[in-house]
This record gives C-alpha cells, structure tokens and sequence, in this order.
C-alpha cells in the first residue's frame, strides 16, 4: 500500500483519550475552556439562588389503623382491609386526590393567596426585561389545583401505618395550614365512607334476615308434609329404627367371626403334627401325661447309657412309654373332634348372621329412598334456622356497635410552623454545581480536543500518515523578530529555537537514506510557512559553506523579490521559455556579515504556459544541470491544492518535504495533499509542523512538548 493511501486508511479525528493520562493531557491544552465552564455552572447556579425566595416545610402525620370490624355475614358489603404496601400507597393517593386538594383551596382560599395570585405577584426579571410585565390572566381551577397538588408531598415510611404529609409554601403559617388541612379533609372523608357503609351494611342484613325468615317458615310447611306422606319413624336418638337393628347386626357379627377364627386356628394347631403337640401339650387334660412321658424319655435314655436294649428296666419302662403315648394320642383325637364341632358351629352363627344383616341392609335402603326427600328438608331448615340466627345477631351488633363510625384513620402529630427554611439548599445546590461543573468543564475540554482534527505534535504525524516528523519549527511573531523576516531571524540569532529546528531538519535530511541532492517543499494550503521553511533551510545550509540553490517554484504568488530585494528579475519560468540563459535566471545575494548566502532564483515571469513548460523535458534538464552545480537544491513549490504544476515540480526533485501548520491544517487535508503528491510517484522525505505556538505546546503533555518547556530555555539564546 502506498503512502497516501496508507494516510487515507489511519486518518482520523484526535479525540478521546487513549487512557486516562492522555485524558489529563487533552484537559490541561484546553485549560481555559475547562476552567471558565466549570466556574460559569457555580456562577450562574449562585446568581439564580440569590434571586431565589426561601420556601418552608410543614408536615403532619396521620396514623391509619383500619377498625377491625367484618362480620362474616357482611363480607363484600363492607370491606376487609389489611395494611399493605398497596393500600397504603393508595391512602396517600387520596390524600392528594382532587376532592381533597379542592377542599384545602376552598377552605384556606389560595385562590386568593399571593402564591397562587398571578396579579399579586411580581413579574419575574425576563418578563420586566421583555416589556411583557402587564398584568396576568387568572389561573385556570385546574392549574391552581395542579399548583397545589405539586405542593404536597406524602411520604409512606416503608412497614410502618404512618403517613406524613408535607406542604411547601413561602409562608411558613400557610405551609402549617396547608398540611393540617389536608388532613382533616381526609379524615373527613374517610368518616363519610364509614357512615356510608354502615348503612349500606344495615340495609342489606336486614333484607337478608326478612327473606331468610320467609324460607324458614316454608321449610317447616313441607317437612310436616313429607313426614305426613312417608310414615317414617324414628328411634333412639331420632335414627331411623333399620339403621339400630343394622348396628347390632354388625356387633354380632363381628364376635362370631372372632369365634370362628379362634376354633379354625386351635383346629389347625391340632392336626399339625410336632406343632400340633405343643399345643395339645398345653392343655390342662394332656398336661400331666406330658409330664410323664419325658419323666419316662429321660429315665430310658439313662438306663440306656449302662445297660444292654434287653436289660428289664429298660424293656419295662419302653412298655409303660409306649401305653402313655397311646393315651395322650387318644386325647388329642378328643381334642380334635371337639374343635371341630365348634369350628362349625361358629360358622353357622356367621352365615346366619350375614343373612339377617343383608336382609336388615336391603330394609334400611329401602326407608332411606323414602326418607331422602324428608332429610334433605330437614338439613334445609337447619341451615336456615342457623342463618337467620346469626343474621340477627348481626343486625343488633350493628345496631349497637360505633365502632365503623370513627375514621380508620387519625392524627398523631399537627403540622406546627417551620422554623428554618427547606430550600433552597444552597450547599448542596453549589456543591453540585461545582462538581456538574468540573464534569462539563472536563467533557468541554475533551469534547474541544476531539473536535480539533488538527495534527499538534510529531507523534501525531508519525502514527497517522506513517512520515517522519523532522522538525517542530515555532511561531516567530514580530515584536521577537524586531523588524527582521523569519530567514533573517534564523540567521541574525543562530541560537534561537527557530534556528535550533532548522538544524533538526537538516539532520533528519542528512540521516536519511540516499540524502536528496534537490528537495521540494510544499503544503496542502497556504500559510503553512513552507517559504519560510525552505527559504531557512536553505540559509541554514549555506552557511555551512555548501553551494545551496533555492529555487521559487509558486510562479501565481512569488515571494522571493521581496524577501531577497530581487526587483523582478529573471527567474524559472523566463530560463524554462528561453528568454534567459541560467547565468541570467540564478542570483547570488552574495557575502553578509562574514555568512555566505545561497544562490537564489526567483519564479520570474507569470506565464500562461507555465504547466507545458513544467512538463517538457527543459524542466529535467535543468535540474540535471544544477545537480552538477550545487550540493542542494530546494523548490519552493506551490500547495498542492492550489497549482496543479506543483505535482510535476515535486517529481523533479529528489525528495518532498511536506509542511503542516500546527494545530490548524485538518488531517483529511493533509491526506488529500498525500494523495495528490502520490499520483506523480515521488518520494516523501518526511513532514515538518511549522508555526507552532511553543507555550501552548509545552502545556499539551505529548512527548515532544518538552522541546519547548521552559527548562531548556537555558540552551537557546538571542
């Protein structure tokens, strides 16, 4: 990518700071502006506060505790209020609702009050300045209530039943006023809405009662009927008598089946072999023989142990055993069958009483059918009676309670006369504006930073067209140049920091690869200072006894013959027509207190056809030949946007030097001139920011702003 183009890409606005050092940097070059809008906001916030009238506070405080009177009977006809957030929110609504505010401007007559009487207040200061300070229209029932509305303030203190309310005024008696008015209009309010539902309450119970005593008699009507039409009679306890005999039923029942249960399992126990031994063995007939018959076991496992299976004892107590075995054999048998039989009769018992039970069953549904209608009259009635009982309860507590004709709520506190004034806070109303201040004041100074798309230091030019930035040449005014021109300047105070630049640029030149033999100088507009420059650069050069041409390429506003005293003499343009030999065109100012001085050629005749003669081959040839002549060349060429001969003269030189005003060229104008500049292929040697302002510089905090910093003031002198 070629240079211009290069430029093109990384052009942009300076604003913003990259961190906050360069933040601190872009304030500090744009000090004034920052400091005169930070002092303006506090100025002007204290010119409106001393015009200001002081305003006062009042506030009183309500306590809303709702009574706690629902009766069940009466819920949706009078309302259940829990404290809540919501319903506190709305209580404060109401005490800046319209009907209120409109009793408290009725009541206290504001509309006659200098607060909210435009004819007896005093036009303000624009309207006297204006000439509009006749006398006001009157204000409008809606504005005055909004007026006052914005006065009140209602303040709800998070899980509390506490509602403060605050009036502001100028006066503070009406301020008091105000808030207690208020107050009293809302509890006003709030026991009109008792009243009103108590007697919406007492109307509504005692319809209720009336038609609830209506049904009750003709329930009563027709349970006597249904009772008369069924027969149905009742038992104990008023229960039908099917349900009695059902009840016992089920009782019989229950034991049979424990009997039955019991004679299948002692059965069972019995014909379970080893098992069923055990349980035989516990029976009181079967016991002693047990007994008896390990007495025997043990006795024979002894004889056993000593003596041979036909010793006698042993053959007499194996008979004995086995006769008593069969005896208990022959018991358990008894046992067996006498189970049995109550086995079975128990299940008998069970299959009866089953019998009787479902028979007794189907009875009992059968009455039931029968009696549904009368049962659900009766159970009618008896919610009825309960009804109309607990009806009239209510009427006679209503009758006699007084307890929702207080207000749910009252006062705790009056508001009283504010002593001091609540505006206007003075203190917190300059410290905010000292510090929106110093804010607007920063964002101006970074905001002015931003907007200046200018190029202020070397490393500016360095980052954005990728050029080299050779020299930072400072403004010389005149009273510092005591009547001489800038060259002579340079000259006359070879230690100035003018002079110092110069020789900075010389060394970049010389530092450079292949140092140019010719170098042209332009900018992309006039009063760049590329004359000065190049006029300068070549004094500066020549005084260091090198042969040094400068050459006044800007043949439409030629700024040689005064600067060297020419008078119009021959220059480039009557050598490149052939009017004038070289010899003719070139001028040598000669010797001046002890310094040589370059050779000069003025830009010479305007001529019409200075771009044909630009673009013929005299152009190079000449350029040829003063290579051969001298050690450097310089053009001085026209800006680029102004001449389009200035392309063709760079590309005759060696090299191009680009002049940027400081703080003034834009950088898309720079850009452009690159592009420019590119289209004839030349080579850029590098940039310079000329006329720069050295104090403004040495504030701007970049890198190269210690050139001029009052410390080095040391190492240049006059």
């Amino acid at each position: 990518m070629d240079t211009a183009a290069k430029a093109r890409d990384r052009v942009r606005q300076i604003g913003g700071a990259a961190d906050p050092i360069d933040a601190l940097r872009a304030v500090r070059r744009h000090w004034r502006l920052a400091v005169l809008v930070a002092l303006g906001l506090p100025l002007l916030s204290l010119g409106a506060l001393s015009r200001m009238r002081p305003v006062y506070t009042a506030t009183g405080t309500l306590l809303y505790n709702p009574v706690d009177f629902n009766p069940k009977l009466l819920r949706g006809v009078v309302e259940t209020r829990q404290v809540t957030d919501a319903l506190m929110a709305s209580q404060a609504a109401i005490l800046k609702s319209p009907a209120v505010v409109a009793r408290v401007i009725d009541g206290l007559d504001l509309r006659a009050s200098p607060e909210f009487d435009p004819a007896r207040q005093r036009p303000s200061l624009l309207r006297r300045w204006l000439g509009s300070a006749g006398p006001p229209l009157p204000v409008a029932p809606d504005a005055l209530r909004d007026a006052v509305t914005a006065r009140f303030h209602i303040d709800v203190p998070a899980g509390s039943q506490l509602i403060n309310v605050s009036f502001t005024a100028h006066d503070p008696a009406l301020a008091a006023r105000a808030a207690n008015a208020a107050m009293a209009a809302y509890l006003a309010r709030e026991r009109r809405e008792s009243l009103a539902v108590l007697d919406r309450a007492q109307a509504w119970l005692g319809q209720r009662a009336k038609a609830t005593a209506h049904r009750l008699e003709a329930l009563d009507v027709a349970i006597a009927r249904e009772r008369a039409r069924s027969g149905t009679v009742r038992g104990a306890g008023a229960a039908p008598l099917t349900n009695e005999e059902a009840g016992q039923l089920t009782g019989s029942l229950a034991a049979a089946r424990a009997d039955l249960a019991a004679a299948r399992a002692r059965l069972a126990a019995l014909n379970g072999g080893s098992e069923a031994e055990a349980a035989a063995a516990v029976a009181p007939e079967i016991a002693p023989m047990r007994a008896r018959e390990a007495e025997l076991a043990a006795k024979l496992r002894a004889l056993g142990s000593t003596e041979g299976p036909n010793y006698p004892d042993i053959r007499a107590t194996k008979r004995a055993l086995a006769a008593l075995r069969g005896q208990i054999a022959a018991e358990t048998g008894r046992l067996i069958t006498a189970d049995r039989m109550r086995a079975a009769a128990a299940a008998a018992r069970v299959k009866s009483l089953k019998a009787e039970l479902a028979a007794v069953r189907d009875r009992a549904a059968a009455q039931s059918v029968r009696a549904a209608p009368l049962a659900r009259l009766e159970e009618e009635r008896t919610a009825e009676s309960d009804l109309l009982r607990a009806q009239t309860e209510q009427i006679g507590t209503l009758e006699s309670h007084s307890a929702l004709t207080r207000p749910d709520a009252r006062i705790i506190a009056a508001a009283t006369r504010p002593l001091q004034p609540s505006g206007p806070r003075s203190a917190a109303i300059l410290s905010g504006a000292v510090l929106l201040g110093l804010c607007l004041g920063v964002l101006a100074a970074l905001l002015a930073d931003s907007l200046n798309g200018s190029f202020r230091s070397g490393g500016q030019v360095r980052e954005a067209l990728e050029l080299p930035c050779m020299a930072l040449l400072p403004e010389v005014g005149r009273r510092e140049r005591r009547g001489l021109s800038v060259p002579d300047y340079a000259r006359r105070y070879p230690f100035s920091a003018f002079a110092e630049q110069i020789r900075a640029l010389r060394t970049g030149l010389w530092l450079a690869p292949g140092a140019p033999r010719s170098l042209a100088v332009t900018a992309a507009r006039p009063g760049e200072g590329k004359t000065t420059l190049a006029v300068s650069l070549a004094l500066s050069v020549a005084a260091s006894g090198a042969r040094v041409l400068v050459i006044d390429c800007d043949i439409r506003q030629p700024s040689f013959d005064m600067i060297f005293g020419l008078g119009g003499l021959p220059g480039l343009t009557d050598h490149l027509a052939g009017r004038a030999t070289l010899e003719a065109a070139i001028h040598r100012p000669g010797l001046e207190e002890g310094g040589s001085l370059p050779d000069v050629m003025p830009a010479g005749a305007v001529a019409t056809e200075a771009l044909a003669l630009f673009m013929s081959d005299r152009l190079g040839r000449l350029m040829a030949e003063l290579h051969g002549r001298y050690d450097l060349v310089v053009l001085d060429l026209p800006p680029v946007f102004a001449l389009a001969e200035a392309q063709l003269l760079a590309r005759a030189a060696a090299a191009t030097l680009l002049c940027i005003r400081w703080g003034q060229t834009p950088r898309r104008t720079v850009a452009a001139a690159l592009a420019l500049l590119d289209q004839g292929g030349l080579r850029l040697a590098g940039a310079a920011l000329t006329r720069v302002d050295g104090p403004r510089h040495a504030r701007s905090g970049f890198p190269d702003s210690e050139l001029y910093h009052p410390r080095y003031g040391g190492y240049f002198r006059l």
